[in-house]
């Protein structure tokens, strides 16, 4: 769209519906673009009638028209316009471009008689400089901005929220300049918001490697993590895991590979202490990667990567 300033031409194309008057009066001709000051576009030699059978074009003119009433300057050719129209009113009178979208009106047609430049619907939705784009009803358009870009147009770059990366658990992140604090809610407290306030009951209970819980009697207990035991959960749980040196096999179709050397691994034992509490088991809690070279009955050979265990430890049981 097109907008006069001060005898100059002003192009407005911002992704929005903007109100456009053309008004007619004594031969003098004017243009008001959302309801401002009416801007003269000339006067016509005569009074032109609008009825029922007067042929109107909006947005362009069809190349088989000869337009021999208007004359374009050389800064201004002739040129159809491209976006959405809507709301048109001919003397206060609404018009059903829809219907003549359709063809069923009486827009121009094209030789194969289909209504030529008229789509049904609005399909400018390409005006967001970044983000996704949104048909949104009177408005037109409205962009949703990725992170780092604001505007209507998503055209402003902004600084990006500390927030994004917010670590906060159970809290809601407060930006502070280019860094956060996390507010935790109700019954949860530190940095990030991650652990759970003690209970009353809990206070001054020291559980090293654990939670404070309240009993049914109303005394605080401490529930250890996997691996930890006592009454403070300051006892680390242990398993011994017995390294072994073993040549490995792989069977494959119509061939058994074994490998070249005997590859040590440690093999821990299924159950940790006696003193360790149920759902606690022993198993590998560190490895290494290792190649191995494979030779096969068929004479080829290759090798192999593979994960071994070198310690033990006790955790949670797997699933």
């Amino acid at each position: 769209m097109e907008r006069k300033e001060k005898g100059n031409v002003e192009s407005v194309s911002d992704g929005l519906f903007h109100t456009v008057e053309l008004l007619l009066q004594n031969h003098s001709l004017s243009l008001v673009v959302d309801n401002g000051a009416p801007k003269s576009l000339g006067k016509l030699p005569r009074q032109p009638s609008v009825d029922h059978n007067t042929q109107l074009y909006i947005g362009g003119v069809p190349a088989q028209v000869v337009a021999s009433g208007l004359r374009p300057g050389p800064d201004r050719p002739l040129q159809s316009f491209n976006g959405c129209i809507h709301n048109v009113r001919v003397n206060g009178e609404p018009q059903d471009l829809s219907y003549r979208a359709t063809g069923r009106g009486g827009a121009p047609r094209t030789a194969e008689g289909k209504t030529e430049g008229l789509l049904p619907g609005c399909h400018s939705c390409s005006v967001c400089a970044q983000g996704a784009c949104r048909q949104s009803g009177e408005m037109g358009v409205t962009c949703e901005c990725l992170p780092g870009r604001s505007g209507a147009l998503c055209d402003q770059k902004t600084a990006p929220s500390p927030c994004q990366s917010s670590r906060c658990v159970h809290g809601l992140c407060v930006p502070k300049g280019q860094s956060y604090s996390c507010q935790c809610a109700e019954g949860f407290m530190g940095q990030y918001c991650d652990r759970r306030q003690p209970p009353p009951a809990c206070r001054g209970q020291r559980c090293g490697h654990g939670e404070c819980r309240v009993a049914e009697t109303g005394e605080p207990v401490c529930h250890c993590l996997a691996g930890y035991t006592g009454t403070t959960c300051d006892t680390e749980l242990t398993c011994h895991g017995e390294v072994l040196r073993e040549q490995l096999k792989r069977h494959h179709p119509m061939k058994t590979c074994t490998s070249t050397t005997k590859i040590p691994r440690m093999d821990c034992p299924r159950s940790c202490q006696a003193s360790a509490p149920p759902g606690v088991c022993c198993g590998p809690t560190k490895s290494r990667r290792r190649k191995a070279v494979f030779r096969c009955t068929d004479g080829t050979s290759y090798s192999e990567e593979m994960e071994t265990a070198t310690e033990c430890g006790c955790a949670k049981c797997p699933l």
